[in-house]
């Protein structure tokens, strides 16, 4: 139907790569303050953004609110990517749309002949955008059909007429391209960081993503990595019974479509807070008498009104249904699949799976009907990490994976300077990034858990960042001012 140019041989080889009770008040987010920032803009001296770069110390201070609030917006702009890369993410994998194979690496057979694969797989994706097409063209009341519609409108696309889908067909075959060819950036930039120093290569990963679109889509095992980093804190005595009352996700996610298999059979979820929830009871790491609060950190306004509804119906004692596919192509673990089973088991009970032919070929999949009281002690504000950060909250956890990649250095300095101001003396930071190195940033690396999910090397690493304790803290702003006396005790 739609005549679609076709990719350049390299970018078809990209793709099939690319494809393998209630909770406490919340108070609102403020931009970061010049005295606040000062410290790391003088360490990042030389190296500061354009806008920022060429300033006397005077004039840096004089710019900084202009430049935060526009870096704030620009920050915010690349969720609009973000969406693009989840709409072509499902445009490759989805199912409830076509029946077609998925675009993944295999899926297209050809007796090893690379100039017939290119041609099938150049068909194949061209086939799948046609059925997408058409289900944009009458979306009826589905979530995902309606929301790439609007996507897609809002850049003057239509679907009323051969032409008007031809255009649109044009549209996202030219994301499908851009999309693999930022993945084949970001493949070579892995290439040239493997095999060296372990540190540095981790180092140099930690960016990985800081020029690409901000995508919500998320997967289920990294919450496999948090409980097993939970776990070992525990063992090591840094996080005691009944110690975490009050946590902070930065970017929990809401899956679009999975982001490493695509499934797009049942309703749009977030599933990392009430992974934590649940991981903080089976761990007794919440306290013995009520549920921790959690609070979601995000910019998106598709989670914000997400959490927000789902805690609506909650106060009608509804509950939030989880749907857990574990895809059979990838040889998990045992640990993996163990965590798996368990998951939920704590904050809800075993629920019927949305049902699907397509996802049941493709995976286990298992569901958890989650108690309204949970839902109710989630809360969510929007707020952006790199350049907000909220006053008068004391954290004992702050959990942020697959989120600092997408930053550079500045921006990483200035998300880890926030989280920080926002922790408990003593609190923890969980992030799988290594953290900028300056000497201005107050947390402190104190371990790494690594997760393996799989025996063929997939792994997360999971650094724990302390904030000081109160003696140390102090102690800190008596080398800045001189003028705290603590030796009378009563710290």
């Amino acid at each position: 139907m739609a005549r679609i140019p076709h990719p350049p041989r390299r970018i078809v080889g990209v793709l099939l790569l690319l494809t393998a009770g209630a909770a406490g008040a919340v108070a609102p987010a403020r931009f970061v303050r010049f005295s606040e920032a000062r410290p790391i803009l003088t360490e990042l001296a030389g190296t500061l953004p354009a806008g920022l770069d060429a300033l006397a110390p005077a004039q840096l201070e004089a710019a900084w609110p202009g430049w935060i609030e526009r870096h704030d917006r620009a920050i915010r702009a690349r969720l609009e990517r973000g969406d693009e890369d989840t709409i072509v993410n499902w445009l490759l994998f989805g199912t409830s749309f076509t029946s077609r194979p998925r675009a993944v690496l295999g899926a297209v057979e050809a007796g090893g002949d690379p100039d017939a694969v290119l041609r099938k797989t150049i068909a194949l994706i061209t086939a799948r955008l046609d059925d997408l097409l058409i289900a944009l063209a009458k979306p009826g009341a589905d979530e995902r059909r309606l929301f790439a519609r609007a996507f897609l409108e809002r850049r003057g696309l239509r679907f009323a007429s051969p032409a008007d889908m031809d255009a649109a067909g044009q549209y996202l075959m030219a994301a499908v391209i851009r999309v693999a060819t930022e993945q084949d950036q970001i493949d070579q930039e892995l290439a040239a960081t493997s095999g060296g120093d372990p540190g540095t290569e981790f180092v140099r990963r930690s960016r990985l993503f800081r020029t690409r679109g901000l995508s919500l889509d998320t997967a289920l095992p990294s919450n496999h990595a948090v409980e097993q980093t939970l776990s070992a804190m525990k063992a090591r005595g840094v996080l005691t019974a009944g110690s975490v009352r009050r946590v902070a996700i930065v970017g929990p996610g809401l899956d679009f479509a999975d982001k490493d298999v695509g499934f797009d059979a049942y309703p749009q979820q977030t599933v990392q807070p009430f992974a934590v929830l649940d991981s903080l009871k089976r761990l007794g790491l919440a306290p013995p008498a009520a549920d921790p609060d959690i609070v979601l950190l995000d910019i998106s306004p598709r989670v914000v009104d997400h959490v927000t509804r789902a805690r609506a119906r909650a106060t009608k004692t509804m509950g939030y249904t989880l749907n857990l596919p574990l895809p059979r192509s990838t040889p998990w673990l045992p640990e993996v699949r163990a965590y798996w089973k368990a998951f939920g088991s704590q904050i809800g009970a075993p629920a019927q799976p949305a049902a699907a032919t397509a996802v049941a070929a493709l995976a286990d999949v298992r569901a958890v009907r989650v108690r309204p009281s949970a839902v109710q002690r989630l809360s969510v504000l929007d707020l952006n990490i790199v350049t907000e950060r909220l006053d008068g909250e004391a954290f004992d956890l702050v959990i942020a994976t697959n989120v600092f990649i997408y930053y550079d250095t500045l921006e990483q300095a200035l998300a880890f300077a926030n989280v920080a101001a926002m922790l408990k003396p003593g609190g923890f930071l969980l992030a799988n990034v290594s953290a900028p190195r300056l000497s201005s940033l107050a947390l402190n690396a104190v371990d790494t858990t690594t997760t393996r999910y799989t025996g063929t090397g997939i792994l997360d690493f999971l650094v724990w960042y302390q904030a000081p304790a109160r003696q140390a803290f102090l102690r800190k702003l008596i080398s800045i001012q001189g003028t705290i006396d603590i030796s009378a005790g009563g710290v």
